[in-house]
């Protein structure tokens, strides 16, 4: 279990939470193809919301990158989760 923890340091930790926007990103890029979306078709509401999913996943992941390249691996953790935490508040509030 030590060694699991020692892995889990703050540096690894900020490289997870960045990992972990990276995938919602790309989920959000999967799921609006799955749902029809491609070059020169009409874009319905839900496939625009991913579109819109996969941008601010995005843009939440560049400060992550920043703030873990310069050493705030706490803030880059922190900034995150709370990323993801608002990414997916607003897939309920969106959704249902």
């Amino acid at each position: 279990m030590r060694r699991i923890w020692n892995w889990l340091s703050r540096p690894g930790a900020a490289q997870i939470a960045l990992g972990l926007l990276l995938v919602i990103a790309m989920r959000s890029i999967l799921e609006f193809f799955r749902i029809g979306g491609g070059v020169g078709v009409q874009l319905s509401g839900e496939q625009i919301f991913y579109i819109e999913g996969a941008l601010a996943a995005v843009a939440a992941g560049l400060p992550v990158l920043v703030l873990h390249a310069i050493g705030w691996h706490r803030w880059a953790t922190l900034f995150a989760v709370a990323a993801i935490v608002a990414l997916l508040a607003w897939k309920i509030v969106a959704l249902y």
